[in-house]
């Protein structure tokens, strides 16, 4: 029987992470995947050392990792699926149930997030693509259950003829300079404020523009006549397995439904086929409807869907 040691997690492990999805990623035909490289690069960019994200070690080989989004979330993997071990999963979700259950303990209520309220308080979530039957009944055998919320899944190959962007008078998409470190980072916080409050600011923008993956060709704005930001999209490629993916998208509020993300998407996908890409993948959970239009109209196509299962901890 396999013994592994875990601990909490510092900055020197984002490239663990990243290998471990690179090689997911890789493996995509065996097993569903859950992380692109760029996914963990755009989390954990400017994560200091924290109790919340911890790690499983075989020797000095990354086994799984469990990362904590309180207070009712998480995401977690283990190198082959979470189903490749079922004791190194049941290791990790316990863990993870019980640092959640001592947070609830120490801590006064605070209303849920608007993305996750329909999970209710005092329970712990995370999600499993349809098809991966494993990773369900790991789940299910803890006492999570399947809830209605899920995600889509979009994928969409490159070898084909990109459709211009098809910009309104007076825009231009480009990619962001040192000069427009400010305006880019309060695009993301206006394009995601209806999810809630937003801590982007300019110097965590900074530092994401020095993280592993990044590359600013990759890094799309769309600019309009008055020279104000208004859309964005970040792409990560991977080009050991060709696959890019989008993470993430976003449009000022009072400049959607105009065609704008469309646009914008559109030239990103342009990027990635230059860069040798031979598939683009994208998701977003059900709950963002308005994702959910746009992103088959830039020909994504629906791969699978996922669902959150969630266990009460109330004790």
């Amino acid at each position: 029987m396999t013994t592994y040691v875990s601990r909490g997690y510092t900055p020197a492990d984002l490239s663990a992470l990243i290998s471990l999805a690179r090689r997911a990623v890789a493996e995509r035909d065996l097993h569903p995947v859950y992380e692109h490289p760029g996914d963990i690069a755009w989390r954990l960019y400017d994560t200091p050392e924290t109790e919340d994200i911890r790690l499983w070690f075989d020797g000095e080989e990354l086994a799984g990792w469990v990362a904590l989004e309180p207070p009712v979330r998480m995401d977690l993997n283990a190198r082959g699926g979470l189903a490749a071990g079922p004791a190194l999963a049941a290791e990790m979700l316990a863990w993870a149930e019980r640092r959640c259950q001592e947070a609830y303990a120490n801590a006064s209520p605070e209303p849920l997030p608007r993305a996750y309220a329909m999970l209710g308080t005092q329970t712990l979530s995370s999600d499993a693509r349809d098809s991966d039957v494993g990773r369900i009944a790991i789940f299910e055998q803890h006492g999570y259950v399947r809830q209605e919320r899920g995600g889509y899944r979009y994928a969409q190959a490159l070898d084909r003829t990109i459709p211009p962007p098809g910009l309104p008078p007076g825009y231009r998409l480009r990619y962001p300079t040192d000069d427009d470190i400010e305006e880019r980072a309060d695009l993301h916080r206006d394009a995601w404020s209806v999810w809630g409050a937003s801590t982007f600011s300019a110097e965590k923008y900074r530092r994401l523009r020095a993280a592993p993956e990044y590359d600013a060709e990759l890094d799309v704005v769309l600019e309009a006549p008055d020279g104000r930001l208004v859309s964005y999209c970040i792409c990560w490629a991977d080009v050991g397995s060709g696959v890019g993916t989008f993470e993430p998208v976003g449009t000022r509020p009072g400049f959607a439904r105009q065609g704008l993300g469309k646009a914008t998407i559109r030239e990103g996908l342009r990027r990635l086929k230059a860069k040798g890409m031979q598939t683009a993948t994208i998701g977003t959970a059900s709950v963002n409807e308005g994702a959910a239009a746009l992103y088959p109209s830039v020909g994504f196509e629906l791969v699978e869907m996922e669902h959150m299962y969630t266990k009460s901890l109330t004790p």
